[in-house]
């Protein structure tokens, strides 16, 4: 096991409590995006994975589709 899968392990294995001291330990902080912005994520995923979305994989294509 690497030595960052331990390091995940270790982490997914805390307690919500022990995360936060970890968080807190390092001065770090956790910003939760608001609900509009959770909600733009999560649309965002679907659009993303949902086969029947058109899509580009290049600029050219996209500006073509675009001026059409």
């Amino acid at each position: 096991m690497s030595t960052k899968e331990l390091a995940y392990n270790i982490i997914d294995n805390l307690s919500e409590e022990q995360l936060s001291a970890f968080v807190s330990l390092f001065g770090l902080t956790i910003e939760i995006p608001n609900e509009e912005t959770q909600a733009a994520m999560l649309e965002a995923d679907r659009i993303a994975n949902d086969p029947n979305v058109k899509g580009f994989t290049n600029t050219d294509d996209l500006f073509k589709e675009l001026l059409s």
